[in-house]
């Protein structure tokens, strides 16, 4: 909303109707010299509003709003009246012998007290434009700043999931070297296939580091070499099914998603062929879930329990709808909206 034009407009209404209520009481007067009057009036209120804003800056200095509003606009509007007044009477000394007979000194009294209404008001019309604008800038201002930090804080946790997510759990990488290095020893073709899916992981991370969201697609081919990998690790011990309909397949995702969950799984519960640890990903409707059954481990190592809380965070700066975990007595599941 813009101010801009307000006091001018009201100033060209009171003008207006102050010439109809003159051009009724003088008929006697040619419409030029209305018009001359009308021409002369609006320029005597603009050059009062101009001086209101001079007044206004002039005041800032001295008797700001802050120190005492009430105080602060009676000392304009009498300034205003100290400085127009004498306008007014010159003008009425001079046309006193143009006056109608009734204009009698009472009349002029009149004339007087609605001048200086007058003056008040176009002061208080100066105050509502004054703090309107003063608000509407606070209003922005603080949107912007609003803006502004929710952007800062998605930058903070997207960087902290970029970190997080690169690392490819170290201790993956050194449990699977350890496991291929067994595998080199006893199995040398079961070892070329091992190593083979551990570039394909790899090299999936080095394609997409810069990417922030990925295909369904993209991370499920990603994930069956995860998963083969994990599956000669732990052989029957880990069960990890993996059925997403073709909608969801065109679908995205952040990077590395699954991969991360499947690890935090594999994390909290034990992982042993005679209580295998069961992995479930398929997609429903616009969502995607992982669940797997509850295994716990005694002791957990290494868990800063940040994976997950970023990984929720991240979602709700990329999409409207939010990460769900239920976490039940016999299951864990974690709800991701497909983007």
């Amino acid at each position: 909303m813009n101010l801009k034009w307000l006091p001018y407009f009201v100033i060209a209404i009171f003008t207006t109707l102050v010439t109809l209520v003159r051009y009724y009481l003088i008929p006697e007067w040619s419409v030029g010299i209305h018009l001359l009057i009308f021409l002369a009036q609006f320029l005597l209120l603009t050059l009062i509003w101009k001086l209101i804003e001079w007044l206004n800056n002039l005041l800032d200095k001295w008797i700001p709003f802050y120190v005492s509003i009430g105080g602060r606009i009676l000392a304009q509007i009498l300034i205003c009246i100290c400085i127009v007044g004498p306008v007014f009477l010159t003008i009425i000394f001079f046309a006193k012998g143009y006056m109608p007979v009734y204009a009698t000194p009472q009349f002029l009294a009149l004339l007087g007290v609605i001048f200086t209404i007058f003056i008040a008001l176009i002061n208080f019309i100066f105050y509502f434009k004054y703090f309107f604008e003063k608000w509407q800038g606070s209003v922005i201002s603080n949107a912007e700043l609003l803006v502004k930090a929710a952007e800062l804080e998605k930058e903070k946790f997207t960087m902290q999931y970029h970190h997080l997510r690169n690392q490819v759990n170290p201790h993956f990488l050194f449990n699977t070297l350890s496991s291929l290095d067994g595998l080199i020893h006893t199995d040398p073709e079961l070892a070329s296939d091992f190593l083979r899916h551990l570039s394909k992981v790899y090299r999936y991370v080095l394609e997409h580091k810069e990417d922030e969201i990925v295909s369904v697609q993209t991370e499920t081919s990603f994930i069956q070499h995860y998963i083969s990998l994990l599956n000669i690790r732990y052989g029957e011990a880990l069960r990890i099914s993996l059925k997403i309909s073709e909608r969801g397949l065109h679908r995205s995702i952040p990077m590395v998603t699954l991969q991360m969950l499947i690890d935090n799984a594999i994390k909290h519960n034990t992982v042993s062929a005679e209580d295998p640890l069961e992995i479930l990903i398929w997609d429903e409707g616009n969502n995607l879930y992982v669940r797997n059954n509850k295994r716990p481990r005694k002791q957990i190592e290494d868990s800063n329990k940040q994976g997950l809380k970023q990984l929720v965070q991240l979602f709700s700066y990329l999409g409207k709808d939010k990460v769900e975990i239920i976490n039940q007595y016999d299951y864990f599941e974690v709800k991701l909206p497909l983007l």
